[in-house]
């Protein structure tokens, strides 16, 4: 059995020194910083991980009762199959990539540094085969080493990607079903520790799969500001059970004792010992931009004879319901333990009880507030899934309000020194005097130094829509004349722009984290690039570039599961419903000017969907419609409505989640010109559309009236 471990994603680098010239050495005056002209700048950007999007086609099989069954109810028997096979799939790919030990049964199978990300797949075309058979494209994600495309066994197809084949066992439609918690049919043998040479050959299936690497986020600061702005942060470490040294005893007490007396945290009780989950938390006071904040930790884990003794029922049971009130009431959760792929959080002695294993298939359906932004730390070995099961919970829609720090490899179980890394990089280290905001390139970078000997490869999920530009930083001071960096503030520093002008700016990672007439460029001290920093458009604050008129482009519908009849669902007007080509999303452009959108996209929660083609002229006042797939030569909708396929021009389906996701117009340069998200409301068979037809700050609200939908049209059915 692999070492009971979880799931991840990482999707961050650290920022490089790069060198760019010749110091002269003469020492006579001091460096200024320097901003660099766009372009002139070295390319380099580094990760300890990637993404990889893999895609292929299977099939599903009715029971033989549906062949008297109606066409309407067999697709509702096949999306729920589709579901289960998607969840086998996960699991034997997982087996297949994930890195193995002496210890396993399966020691000698695949194992490629890499993870799939458990919960993020997804079904793009159902196809009828024979009465019974069904089959479907499938999308799944894992993470994996930047070199998995050179060890990963692959061969060049004929469409130019790299294909694999993953072999699975032949699961029944009654055993994929069995689901419940402890109980799942991957559980079993032999398809725990699965090895197709040891499994009967009858009872294998082959797959074909492309692999393409997926487009890495950039990096980001923590959210220090969310955190901080009530006054208080409040976080809770959990240590899940141990069976190598009672590190869950060992580990509480040396954080406790490092909390004391390193950090300086008063305890409401005087030693470890008398410590308990009932105690209060360890409080301190600091310091972060100038504002005093009250930090509480609460520390707990499983104690011999206690009413949290891990080796029992009702302990694990205290254990488990304690992290979930973590998780409904704290900020910042730190879970320090063993885990693994499909296992989540091992609270309690699972060799001796069923109980205290909090499993990532209960993420979703955690009570957590949609209001809040907290940050997660999974330390233990192969979390990466765990990070798509956080951001599937309802709660946290659109990947807001959420980071999740996972591994996508084993973990040090020796020593908690990453757990007070963590707590180091929210808090502050114990020799400064202020909180320093840190991007998590430079977190992820000194939990990755705990463990040398291996490559344990932390990442960040969740981490698109936190702060890009210096959390601390004073956006009033940018373009302020300034001498030296300390005129500044925190989170910025004095650059010279050019000959004339000297002023502050901030320190930031990409353009979107910017102010308007802004943009993110390297700036140099000596002879090397020290940061990046928000400068003016032209590289001037006395002469600044002239300010692009706004853009009155917006999103003004979506349909992300048409209904299921060929009347109603067909929205393209090709004659026929499907449900991956009949999703569209509307957008209106509401100027009274043509706006050229070449090069647009539409993306959602997943990935980059559609790009419009060059020569894209949406006229003043008139509206395009994005259609999942079809032959746009067949459509037919109203006259005046410009629509496009996004299969046939992108070779992908739009694949809106019907039960939530973040619908992204960006312009060309990547820049947010919309966006909407919305939950298990987008399921019902019905559009979502604004309240009020091309009013940018109306809510979008199900299609009001008869109609399902008005693809190109007002929700009441005339023209715009």
């Amino acid at each position: 059995m692999y070492a009971k471990r979880l799931l991840a994603v990482m999707l961050v680098a650290f920022s490089p020194m790069i060198f760019i010239g010749c110091d002269d050495g003469s020492g006579a005056t001091e460096e200024e910083n320097v901003i660099v002209p766009p372009g002139k700048a070295d390319d380099f950007f580094s990760m300890t991980a990637q993404e990889y999007v893999l895609t292929g086609d299977s099939t599903v099989v009715l029971e033989d009762y549906y062949a008297s069954r109606t066409e309407q109810e067999r697709l509702e028997r096949v999306k729920k199959l589709i579901e289960y096979k998607n969840v086998v799939i996960g699991w034997f790919l997982n087996v297949y990539i994930i890195d193995k030990s002496e210890h396993d049964d399966n020691p000698d199978y695949g194992g490629y540094h890499s993870l799939v990300k458990n919960g993020a797949w997804e079904d793009l075309e159902i196809t009828k085969v024979d009465d019974l058979t069904y089959r479907f494209r499938f999308k799944q994600i894992i993470g994996g080493t930047t070199d998995l495309l050179s060890i990963l066994p692959t061969t060049m197809g004929e469409d130019g990607k790299r294909h694999f084949t993953l072999k699975m066992g032949k699961i029944s439609n009654y055993e994929m079903s069995q689901l419940e918690t402890n109980y799942e049919w991957y559980r079993r043998s032999p398809w725990s520790d699965f090895d197709p040479d040891k499994v009967d050959p009858s009872k294998i299936e082959e797959l074909d799969m492309v692999i393409e690497p997926e487009e890495a986020s950039s990096d980001a600061w923590i959210d220090y500001k969310r955190l901080f702005e009530d006054g208080e942060l409040t976080m809770a470490v959990h240590f899940g059970w141990d069976y190598h040294d009672d590190y869950h005893l060992k580990h509480s007490k040396e954080l406790y004792d490092w909390l004391v007396n390193k950090m300086k945290f008063k305890s409401p009780v005087d030693s470890y010992d008398e410590y308990t989950r009932d105690s209060g938390p360890l409080t301190k006071t600091i310091t972060a931009n100038g504002q005093s904040v009250n930090v509480k930790i609460w520390i707990y884990w499983g104690k011999p004879g206690t009413e949290t003794d891990p080796d029992t029922d009702a302990g694990g049971i205290v254990l488990e319901n304690d992290m979930r009130e973590s998780f409904r009431t704290k900020e910042v959760i730190v879970y320090s333990g063993h885990s693994g792929p499909f296992y989540g959080f091992a609270l309690a002695n699972w060799r001796k009880t069923y109980e205290g294993d909090l499993d990532d298939s209960e993420v979703p359906s955690l009570d957590m507030p949609s209001d809040v932004y907290q940050v997660v730390l999974a330390e233990g070995c192969d979390t990466y899934g765990l990070g798509q099961a956080f951001l599937m919970n309802p709660n946290k829609a659109g990947h807001h309000n959420i980071d999740v720090i996972t591994t996508t490899n084993s973990s040090n179980a020796a020593t908690p020194a990453t757990v007070m890394d963590f707590i180091q990089a929210i808090v502050g280290s114990r020799w400064s005097k202020a909180v320093e905001a840190k991007k998590y390139s430079d977190v992820l970078k000194d939990m990755d130094s705990n463990s040398w000997w291996f490559n344990t490869m932390y990442g960040v999920h969740g981490i698109d829509d936190n702060p890009k530009m210096h959390p601390f930083a004073d956006e009033a001071k940018l373009c302020q004349p300034c001498s030296k960096d300390e005129q500044c503030g925190e989170g910025m520093q004095c650059s010279r722009l050019n000959s004339n002008e000297k002023v502050c700016t901030a320190f930031c990672t990409d353009d979107t984290g910017c102010p308007e007439g802004y943009t993110c460029e390297y700036s140099a001290k000596g002879s090397y690039l020290r940061s990046k920093q928000c400068v003016p458009k032209g590289l001037s604050c006395q002469n600044p570039e002239p300010e692009e008129s706004e853009v009155q482009v917006m999103i003004n519908e979506v349909l992300a599961d048409p209904p299921s009849s060929n009347e109603e669902g067909d929205m393209n007007g090709d004659g026929y419903r499907n449900a991956s080509e009949d999703e569209f999303v509307e957008i209106l452009n509401l100027s009274d000017s043509d706006v050229d959108i070449s090069g647009w996209s539409i993306s959602d929660s997943f990935t980059t969907r559609f790009t419009f083609p060059n020569g894209t002229v949406v006229p003043a006042h008139g509206v395009v419609v994005v259609f999942g797939g079809g032959d746009s030569s067949s459509f037919t909708l109203p006259e005046g409505v410009m629509a496009f396929s996004s299969k046939e021009i992108g070779g992908d389906y739009l694949g809106l989640t019907n039960s939530g996701d973040t619908v992204t117009l960006r312009d060309a340069m990547g820049k947010v010109i919309d966006q909407m998200t919305y939950g298990p409301e987008g399921g019902y068979d019905r559009s979502l559309t604004r309240a009020t037809d091309g009013d940018p700050e109306s809510s979008f609200i199900k299609h009001p009236g008869d109609s399902a939908a008005s693809p190109g049209l007002k929700s009441d059915g005339s023209a715009f």
